[in-house]
């Protein structure tokens, strides 16, 4: 098998650390040896540049693991990703389901530039709402829920 060998200064290894830490939460498979092999030689070889603060070894069960201080320089990482993909999910959707009770069936039937161009409107008329007043307005309306 091939391999390839990187040379990478200390700073450009501590953002490769992020970045494998980042991708592996994200991708979340458990299950997948080879990537969890991957990270395991990446983290490993923390110690060898001079950040193995940023990685703790379980010996117990020989994995190496973030320490407290790698998680918290890459919190506000999670933190500022999960807030834009809340927002940008929540306003496409509120978009969509926009469009498809304007238009219905004939919605699903669209090209994507031509559903994309009708869908900008919707969604800068959510990004406005959501900047100036957050969830303030957002409401559900069902007989199911109590009323507070």
């Amino acid at each position: 098998m091939k391999k390839v060998n990187l040379e990478l200064t200390k700073e450009q290894y501590k953002e490769l650390l992020k970045l494998v830490y980042l991708g592996d939460w994200v991708i979340d498979e458990p299950e997948n040896m080879v990537l969890n092999e991957l990270v395991q030689t990446i983290f490993a070889q923390s110690k060898e540049i001079g950040l193995g603060k940023l990685m703790e070894h379980n010996k117990e069960m020989d994995l190496y693991m973030p320490s407290g201080d790698f998680e918290d320089e890459v919190v506000d990482i999670v933190e500022d990703y999960e807030e834009d993909s809340f927002w940008d999910h929540l306003i496409y959707r509120l978009a969509e389901r926009d469009l498809h009770v304007k238009l219905g069936k004939e919605a699903d039937a669209m090209s994507m530039e031509a559903k994309i161009d009708m869908l900008d409107p919707l969604t800068e008329k959510y990004v406005k709402e959501f900047e100036a007043k957050g969830l303030e307005n957002l409401m559900i309306k069902s007989s199911h829920l109590k009323k507070v």
